[in-house]
């Protein structure tokens, strides 16, 4: 591997190389950091397993469990009558939240919209030719704005579809609801991928921005706390860990490339063979991403920005635990590929937010031990104990009396039935019915939100407001997914597959609201661009926007005619207006239902000409009236 370089500045060449002593240092420190980290949220993961299981719907048995003379834990028999079911409270609310939050999150339209910066430089670089393929009569004479943004925003859905998006999203969702913190990891991956042209469809293989779902049960945030009182600021740096086969690290090491500065380089293969695997054949990676620092005794401390080091953990060799670091290497982008969804914190300092799973956790066992001991109480109300005299001969050779509808008990002696061990069923019944409806009401998920018919009211207003009260809080989380984490993907997204990109590529992508394809190069796509998120009311905002354009069209014509009065020519193109209104209705071919300029100039002659027809002002005030109207 290279060696690491770190200049002092621009005229000063001295230079620091790491030796064994720096990267022994990263190990030690990267690992340490790990423990105290993990140690630090032991009870967290305790809840985490205890949601797990919830949600997989399998029955706490510790119960029926006793220790025996060994303090070992065994079966007691005693208890293997009694009821072990899992209510499916958590894993009903978890499909109903996800399901929720993608809706609101994507809607079945546009879910994004793109503002590209559009500088002199930029228009330049682009060449004017037909941004749609196959469509040679709508060559621009200037690429306005409205064009960069829909480039971007094809570009960007281009990339979308040639992943699983909704897919990701879900899973990312449930690490929410179930957890508090979802985590997306920005990775660039290279897939073979069908592209759709005038010419034919076409195979070729693309470099194309993913983001991929990853648990926190695997990742140890930063958890820092922020303070005014430093000099310099660090970014956070997050741990991430994972199990390999020594053998497979060693293959993917030897094949990599040791050069650090790129995606899928860094590798160091001598550290990996002084490894040593432990009993089952594996290591434990631990991944430090962030700004790491390496002090130095004689100079000053070295950092290290946008770092990825990756530490292998092995077995014992010496009696000493095998650690190194295996891989280094500068992260590509700007910011950290970490890509985090919180909940809800309950602090300035929470690390890790909550959710509704962990909210519900406790009445689900409560719930869980109300139902299972309400079947106890039925079970005993069904075929309770009973007391007989052991030396009646009858019972002595069946093993006492048969429990039985009809049974008939050949004795003299009396038998008592305990009917008055199995509780009370009635109060059971209602401290289930309690923990349900408290666990809705904490959570949101409420029976109207799952289909169910309104008690208090029919009408469909009010239903509609019952299920909107229920889903305020999956909609408040969408809300600011959407405004935070999910438009910074969008960023990143853009930034990483436009960087992907050679200056000679050319890339072929559908845009929508062209309705066609379009064949550019990397100098088409503007160099940085900002985005808006919008959601489920994506379709609605874009209404709005067409709204907005046709009253200001409106307002420009009124103007115009006064302009006209005054003598002056008009400023309005009202032909290309009215391209550009039928393409924001989903005319595609505009040209098929527009008539050419040559032919409009023949059949109405030019105002002014002898024997003309004047045009009627009339008529055009009444339009604009119209048009005023309809778009109030």
């Amino acid at each position: 591997m290279k060696k690491l370089e770190v200049g002092q500045d621009a005229s000063v060449k001295t230079k620091r190389r790491f030796d064994k002593r720096d990267w022994d240092f990263i190990a030690e420190t990267g690992i340490a950091e790990f423990n105290r980290r993990k140690s630090k949220r032991k009870d967290l993961e305790q809840h985490w397993d205890e949601i797990d299981r919830q949600v997989e719907m399998r029955p706490d048995t510790e119960f029926k469990k006793i220790k025996d003379r060994n303090g070992k834990s065994v079966e007691d028999t005693n208890k293997a009558w009694m009821s072990e079911v899992e209510l499916p409270l958590q894993a009903q609310a978890l499909e109903v939240l996800t399901a929720d939050a993608s809706r609101l999150m994507f809607g079945d339209g546009n879910f994004f919209r793109a503002n590209a910066e559009v500088t002199d430089e930029y228009l330049e670089k682009v060449d004017f030719e037909s941004l749609i393929l196959g469509d040679e009569t709508e060559v621009p004479s200037q690429i306005t704005q409205d064009n960069a943004d829909k480039l971007v925003q094809g570009f960007v859905m281009h990339q979308f579809r040639q992943g699983d998006l909704l897919g990701t999203f879900d899973r990312i969702n449930a690490e929410v609801f179930k957890y508090g913190t979802g985590v997306g990891r920005g990775r660039m991956l290279t897939k073979s991928v069908r592209t759709h042209t005038s010419k034919g469809v076409r195979k070729e293989d693309q470099k194309i921005p993913f983001l991929v779902p990853a648990s926190i049960k695997n990742h140890y945030l930063d958890d820092r706390p922020p303070t005014m009182h430093s000099d310099q600021v660090l970014s956070e740096m997050h741990i991430s860990t994972d199990w390999i086969r020594l053998e497979n690290l060693a293959i993917a090491a030897n094949r990599g490339s040791n050069d650090p500065e790129k995606e899928d380089g860094g590798w160091m293969p001598k550290a990996v063979g002084s490894l040593e695997a432990d009993k089952d054949g594996f290591v434990q990676l631990i991944e430090l991403e962030g700004d790491i620092v390496v002090p130095r005794k004689t100079s000053k401390s070295i950092v290290l920005p946008g770092a990825i080091a990756t530490i292998a953990v092995g077995g014992t060799k010496a009696e000493t635990v095998t650690r190194a670091v295996v891989r280094f290497r500068w992260r590509k982008t700007q910011k950290s590929s970490y890509v985090l969804f919180p909940y809800h914190y309950e602090g300035a300092n929470e690390t890790y937010s909550t959710s509704p799973l962990m909210k519900g956790r406790p009445i689900q066992i409560m719930a869980t031990q109300a139902v299972n001991r309400l079947l106890d109480s039925a079970a005993l109300k069904n075929a309770p104990p009973v007391g007989y005299d052991r030396s009646d001969q009858v019972f002595a050779q069946n093993g006492g009396p048969v429990i039985q509808p009809y049974a008939l008990w050949e004795t003299i002696e009396e038998v008592r039935v305990h009917s008055e061990v199995g509780g009370d069923p009635a109060a059971l019944s209602a401290a289930l019915q309690l923990s349900i409806s408290l666990y809705g009401e904490l959570t949101g998920v409420l029976p109207s939100r799952l289909g169910a018919q309104t008690v208090s009211h029919t009408t469909a207003f009010a239903k509609d407001a019952e299920i909107q009260r229920g889903a305020a809080r999956t909609v408040d989380y969408v809300r600011h997914a959407g405004k935070g984490p999910l438009e910074r993907w969008l960023e990143m997204s853009y930034q990483m597959g436009r960087d992907s990109l050679k200056a000679k590529d050319e890339i072929s992508f559908h845009i929508d609201a062209y309705g066609g394809f379009v064949e550019i190069t990397k100098d088409a796509l503007p160099e940085k661009a900002i985005f808006e998120w919008f959601g489920s009311s994506g379709p609605a905002e874009e209404q709005a926007r067409v709204q907005r354009r046709l009253q200001s069209m409106q307002t420009a014509l009124q103007m115009d005619q006064l302009n006209q009065a005054f003598g002056k020519p008009p400023t309005i193109d009202v032909p290309a207006a009215q391209r550009e209104v039928l393409r924001d209705g989903g005319w595609t071919d505009v040209d098929v239902i527009t008539r050419t300029e040559g032919a409009a100039v023949s059949d109405t002659a030019a105002s002014g000409v002898p024997g003309a027809a004047e045009p009627d002002t009339g008529l055009a005030s009444t339009a604009l009236q119209t048009l005023a109207f309809d778009n109030a």
